[in-house]
């Protein structure tokens, strides 16, 4: 009488083992929000390059708030012109509008006001641009699925 349930024991503590692991599994890939690990730079450089109808192709913050740079293009077939850029919550002041034709690419420099805390250390910002469509719908808004990942320079 003595291993009567030990069969129904061992099935519950494999079960058990199955379930964390699956949970350990399911956590890491990130389908639960807080559980899986941040995005990479180069995660965050290819959803920007992809982007639509704006992509950031190429940017560069520093530990001035004078010098960093963006590099937006034009991924529609219609003219756009940049009314506004928020990065990390500091509105970049853009005047005049930037213009970027269909397809074509256009740098945002000068003062941002936008600036990283230490060169080598990583930062992080969400982006949010406010554009108007040539001949179509003004102040229209591309907020960022990923934040602007990047390394201080």
């Amino acid at each position: 009488m003595k291993g009567r349930g030990q069969g129904t024991t061992e099935y519950l503590i494999i079960l058990a083992v199955i379930i964390v692991v699956a949970l350990v599994v399911v956590g890491v890939m990130g389908w639960f929000p807080g559980l899986g690990t941040g995005i990479t730079e180069q995660q965050s450089r290819a959803y920007w390059q992809s982007a639509s109808p704006l992509a950031m192709k190429d940017w560069k913050i520093t530990t001035t708030a004078t010098d960093a740079e963006f590099t937006l293009q034009n991924m529609t077939i219609d003219s756009i012109s940049v009314t506004d850029m928020s990065v990390g919550g500091t509105s970049i002041d853009i005047d005049p509008d930037v213009d970027i034709a269909a397809g074509s690419t256009a740098n945002i420099t000068g003062t941002t006001g936008i600036a990283c805390p230490t060169i080598g250390r990583a930062y992080q910002y969400d982006v949010t641009i406010t554009y108007d469509v040539s001949g179509g719908i003004s102040g229209k808004t591309q907020m960022g699925q990923k934040p602007l990942i990047g390394t201080c320079t």
